[in-house]
């Protein structure tokens, strides 16, 4: 093999370590864990060299809006006759999914369709869960990415949403005391502060005594301490 000739734009040097890498161990497990990998596939897309995004662009320009990725995988993985093959289990996978869209619908009616079709498709395909790991989105592509942040802390677990949410209105609770609380604060201050001008204005007059303010001045030291 090393001294076939490569394709045009490899070169010899590059042809030889590719086949001894092939050759060596490290090449030979991968190999098999490649094998393994596709025999264990029980899904198979029927759509050639077509890429899921040349798909997705044009269901775009024939229909005007985005394609969700439960139609995408439909119809990549049907045939001509709409039927998918025999022996696999797309057909299953794809009910699942549809009645989790009725079911979404219930939840949600005025969701669109393309969210409908996405939410119910990941929610099949990873069982409720985000993998470690997005498949099909390319290298260096976090779960963030995909699903936003919001979307990761929400799939984490119902119960840890749920004490979170619980938290945020015991928060919201004593925020709104504390807003009460500073607009009773804020009325009382323009009482004695009206009270204050009133006094100021006496004694610029001689109408009032120093000791008069001076037992003002404590009450309300008093007052808002309290």
């Amino acid at each position: 093999m090393c001294d076939a000739v490569p394709r045009h734009g490899i070169s010899i040097a590059q042809w030889r370590k590719l086949v001894k890498y092939w050759a060596s161990d490290e090449g030979q497990k991968l190999s098999e864990y490649g094998k393994a990998a596709r025999a264990a596939q029980n899904q198979f897309h029927r759509s050639g060299s077509n890429s899921y995004a040349n798909q997705q662009a044009d269901y775009e320009d024939e229909h005007g809006k985005k394609m969700s990725l439960l139609a995408l995988w439909i119809k990549s993985h049907s045939g001509k006759d709409g039927t998918f093959l025999p022996g696999t289990v797309t057909e299953d996978f794809v009910d699942d999914a549809q009645a989790k869209i009725e079911m979404l619908k219930t939840i949600d009616p005025t969701k669109p369709e393309q969210e409908l079709g996405n939410a119910a498709f990941e929610d099949t395909m990873h069982g409720g869960q985000i993998p470690v790991r997005p498949v099909g989105y390319g290298l260096g592509v976090q779960k963030s990415d995909v699903y936003g942040v919001h979307g990761v802390l929400r799939k984490q677990g119902y119960g840890k949403v749920r004490e979170r949410t619980v938290v945020m209105e015991s928060v919201k609770e004593d925020v709104s005391a504390l807003s009460k609380k500073n607009v009773t604060l804020e009325k009382e201050n323009g009482k004695l502060q009206a009270q204050v001008n009133q006094l100021v204005g006496q004694v610029r007059t001689g109408t009032t005594s120093i000791n008069r303010i001076s037992t003002f001045s404590t009450r309300s030291l008093v007052h808002v301490t309290q």
